[in-house]
This record gives structure tokens, sequence and C-alpha cells, in this order.
């Protein structure tokens, strides 16, 4: 595993952590600017790789100034405790309202097992506190100067309560962690990813419109690197994501989970070579779930007459 540069920026670049054992589905970027920092840090299993990464680039660990967490899942920040050990400068930048559960993360470890299972909580890993004086909690319009480098923080609601966009002001590309979806590179599938327990369509919905008004160059998924055709995929998944809520809907009681997820693969997983289809259907069933809580909590919360 190696960073590699980014086409369109010299101090901006790429690795696959080779997450949950698939390749280009884990990615975590580095900026190597006058302050270095690591965009998303995987999950726990990934930390061993992402320190080979740094070393295997010319940088010691302790080089890194920062690291920047899309939103607290286990799959974005469950690394971040433990590459802090190896990286003694560094601070972790996390949106406001996940700081807390990065400093004690038991309620959070909780609710994934909930909401996973065991087997795939398992392929999540784990996570370590974080000392308080080492995570810097961000709001909206909060920026991380690195140098040539500015990243502005953006409040990105939707895929969860405290996910985060960065706007890249050099360069003008957006790091969208979750709040865009998944890419699948090379089948050029672009997926929804919905998932419980806090899933919030409007929400999300109003983040992508965000998102179109910064008419970015380009959006760094952190599933899976690069789309260079940044307004087709928003205005992709601005249509995916209600359908894909409309047929939970409508079909989850009459097919069962199996039928509706028949009907999302087929929707959106044809193009599919490179990625297994077991794997694909693993990433829709999460979004099953969590759309049924979502139709559910919406349900509880319409007034009664």
């Amino acid at each position: 595993m190696a960073f590699e540069r980014l086409p369109f920026d010299p101090e901006t670049h790429l690795a696959d952590v080779g997450m949950f054992g698939q390749k280009d589905f884990g990615a975590v970027y580095l900026i190597d600017d006058e302050r270095r920092a690591i965009i998303e840090t995987g999950t726990s299993w990934d930390v061993d790789r992402i320190l080979e990464a740094v070393r295997a680039f010319g940088l010691r660990p302790a080089d890194v100034d920062a690291l920047v967490v899309s939103h607290i899942h286990l799959d974005h920040a469950g690394g971040a405790g433990f590459l802090l050990e190896s990286m003694p400068r560094a601070r972790v930048y996390v949106h406001a309202r996940g700081a807390r559960h990065l400093a004690d993360p038991t309620r959070l470890l909780a609710s994934a097992r909930e909401a996973l299972g065991p087997e795939e909580s398992r392929e999540f890993g784990t996570m370590r506190p974080i000392p308080e004086d080492r995570l810097l909690a961000v709001s909206d319009g909060a920026t991380l100067d690195l140098g040539r480098h500015v990243l502005r923080f953006l409040d990105s609601p939707g895929h969860a309560p405290h996910e985060l966009t960065i706007l890249d002001e050099r360069n003008g590309c957006v790091y969208t962690g979750d709040a865009a979806g998944l890419y699948f590179p090379g089948d050029e599938i672009l997926m929804p990813i919905a998932p419980a327990p806090a899933f919030d369509l409007e929400a999300n919905l109003r983040t992508f419109e965000r998102l179109l008004s910064l008419r970015p160059k380009a959006l760094l998924f952190s599933h899976y690197g690069p789309h260079l055709r940044p307004l087709e995929a928003i205005e992709r998944q601005m249509a995916a994501y209600p359908a894909w809520a409309r047929v939970v809907r409508e079909s989850l009681a009459s097919a069962g989970e199996e039928g509706v997820l028949k009907t999302l693969y087929d929707m959106s997983c044809r193009a599919a070579r490179r990625y297994p289809r077991e794997f694909l259907e693993r990433r829709i069933r999460v979004s099953i779930t969590g759309l049924a809580a979502y139709h559910e909590r919406m349900e509880h919360a319409a007034p009664q007459r």
C-alpha cells in the first residue's frame, strides 16, 4: 500500500487501505503541505497499513499534524485513536456533534454493534478513546490552514448528524465522506448509503443541494476515490436516494428484505464487474435497514389526527 498523487494536485495523495479485504473501497488521503493532514483514518484494522503508507511516502508518522474524520462511524474514525500513538503532534478534527463520542466511544461502539450485527461489526473493528486535548471539534465554516491548502469544513447532515464534507479551497475539490453515497470506480456505480439509526433523507437532499452550489472540480469519495464529473454524480444521487427510499417504503412489507435487495441491486449495480455481488449486496442491506428505520421514525413523528 502506498500513497499515489492525484493527477490534478501535486500535494494531494490517495492510498487504498484494502478495507474489508476489498480493493478500491477504503480511501485515505494525504495532503503533503507545510503542515500535513490525513483525511479519514479507516477502521482499527487499517492502522498498520496507513502507517506503512506514510513511511513509504518518505515521512515519519510524527510528521503528520492533523487527522481529519468526515464523521465518527467506525470505517472513517476507527483508526484515529490508534494512529495518534505514533503521531504525537497530530490532533483529530471532527464535527462538534461527534467529538464526545471519540473521547468516550462506549455508546458509539454499542450502537454500531446493534446496527451492524455481530459478524459485520467485527469487520468494522473498534475504537480507542482520544484525549480531549487532542480533539478539535469543528463547526460549519471552520477552516484548517495547511499552508497552500486551506480546508473548509461544511456541516453536511443526512448520512449522519455528525457528517462533514470538506472543501479544499486550493484545488476546488470536496472530500465527501459518506454524504454523497458510495462510488465504485471502474464499474462506475454510484450507490446511496443510508445507515441506521439516524439517516435523514430530507437533510441528505439539502446537503446535495449545497454540494451542487459549490460547483466542485471533483468529489473525493472515502468509498472510493476521485469522481471527475461531480455535478453528474450529485444529480444522479439526488435521484437515487428518493427512489431507494420509495422502494423500501412501498415493498419491504410485501417483498421482504430479499425482494427489496434484488430490486435495489438491479437499479444500481447492473454494471458490476470489478466488485463482487456479495460485497455490493452487503452495502445495500445497510441501507435497507437504515431506510426502514427512517420511515418508521417519520411515521411516529407525523401529527396524529
